[in-house]
């Protein structure tokens, strides 16, 4: 794991302190120059206190904010062994700056799936 921070508009912070964040489907890919990473499929609300004009796209594509090397050694470690990296967490640190602690993770395969499948519908009847 690794605490990355991550650029955002000024409603994405406002928002976020109210609790309008959504990472459920949301994962990380390297840049193709790997120099960087970018944030894909993170929600986060519009904030209420806000006009039109000076809102944020909900679900645009964020940069994290992370050194050169840790970016290229993500990147070699999701492209050797088809691992993704995902946002497990998200978090005000003490100087009050949103930081989003990252990890690596193999997805399911389709045996997995069908078994997760399977228990969801005996648990629904």
């Amino acid at each position: 794991t690794l605490e990355v921070g991550v650029s955002l508009k000024g409603t994405e912070v406002k928002s976020i302190r109210d609790g309008k964040l959504n990472m459920r489907d949301g994962y990380i890919r390297a840049t193709k120059d790997g120099r960087g990473c970018l944030l894909y499929n993170v929600h986060i609300g519009k904030h209420s206190m806000c006009g039109e004009y000076f809102q944020h796209e909900e679900r645009r594509i964020r940069a994290l904010l992370m050194h050169k090397e840790e970016a290229r050694r993500w990147k070699k470690k999701t492209e050797a062994a088809g691992m993704t990296i995902v946002p497990l967490k998200a978090y005000f640190n003490n100087n009050n700056k949103v930081k989003f602690q990252i990890g690596l993770c193999r997805g399911k395969n389709t045996r997995d799936k069908r078994q997760t499948i399977k228990e969801r519908e005996a648990k629904r009847e």
